[in-house]
């Protein structure tokens, strides 16, 4: 069976790496090339691969231009996995192979369709899945051929979610390639009923908001933490990203919502919003600031006002 596959990240590396595995015929495949690679979350060198295993690679930026639709038919597959990138292939594309295109999602489909799967799954403390369906014009809606769900834990992040989804794909690959190489092809309507739908989320969406629960934010980080961008925070005009964090359930404190409540080996105690707080236990910050207790987190604007409102009231108390 003739195979082409299409994506950017390690979920489409290893895809390829299991379509080789099992024998099959990959006859191209098409990399992601952006301008800006810190763009694309967990991008991965595919045509390295490539040339390891002898398959015949073309690098992309946009996937619908003439060039590389007209690379990709001379190929003639028969089958196009589309795994790990989030441009929208068109019509092209869907009628190219004579059997079908193959797409990937790791959320437990139905449920969370569409953008940003792994952080709004952290987000909602849900299950991850991998996924293999049958690709339409929708989002992500198509019939499913195999579905292999894993468990994540509270202390789950995006980070730890990477292996998670690679044993899953691992794991469903294994159980259906040998399927689809035998020529079954019977993919499973999903059920609509329980159709959910994630949207776009981009780096600014994690700007931490101290005022909300510690609980809510901690989640937060898990959602932003690498490949992510990370979330962020603000003291005074310095960015500051927090990659890992834990909800303190041991040391009393209430404080102004934002500021460091103690500082115990280079670890964080921030307060919270619903008398919470939160210990941050890995992040970046300049090492020309030296954060003490007291000093408070918040976003420019929030700084800025505070800033003002202190010399205000000093200027006032010295006349």
């Amino acid at each position: 069976m003739k195979v082409l596959v299409i994506g950017a990240v390690g979920t489409t590396a290893l895809t390829i790496e299991m379509l080789h595995k099992h024998g099959f015929d990959i006859v191209g495949v098409l990399g992601q090339e952006p301008i800006n690679k810190n763009r694309v979350s967990g991008l991965n060198d595919l045509a390295s691969l490539c040339l390891n295993l002898r398959i015949e690679y073309q690098g992309y930026q946009k996937i619908n231009n003439l060039e590389h639709i007209t690379w990709a038919e001379a190929k003639k597959p028969e089958v196009i996995f589309a795994v790990g990138f989030s441009q929208l292939l068109n019509q092209q594309w869907l009628t190219m192979p004579t059997k079908g295109c193959i797409g990937f999602h790791p959320t437990v489909l139905p449920q969370g369709r569409g953008r940003a799967p792994v952080a709004w799954t952290i987000l909602e403390g849900k299950n991850g899945a991998a996924n293999f369906f049958l690709m339409g014009e929708g989002a992500d809606d198509g019939p499913i051929f195999v579905q292999e769900i894993f468990e994540l834990k509270e202390e789950d992040d995006a980070e730890s979610f990477v292996p998670k989804l690679r044993k899953a794909l691992i794991k469903a690959l294994d159980k259906w390639l040998p399927e689809l190489k035998s020529g079954e092809w019977n993919p499973q309507y999903q059920d609509e009923s329980k159709a959910t739908y994630y949207g776009k989320r981009e780096p600014c969406d994690s700007l931490i908001n101290w005022y909300i629960s510690a609980t809510e934010i901690d989640r937060l980080i898990k959602a932003s933490a690498k490949p992510h961008p990370g979330a962020f925070t603000f003291f005074k005009d310095n960015l500051i990203t927090i990659w890992k964090s834990r909800i303190n359930q041991t040391d009393s404190f209430i404080g102004v919502v934002g500021r460091i409540l103690m500082i115990k080996e280079n670890m964080l105690l921030i307060q919270c919003g619903e008398k919470s707080s939160i210990w941050l236990e890995n992040y970046d910050v300049s090492e020309n600031i030296l954060l003490k207790t007291g000093d408070k987190f918040g976003s420019l604007e929030q700084n800025k006002m505070d800033e003002h409102l202190n010399n205000l009231i000093w200027k006032k108390n010295e006349q």
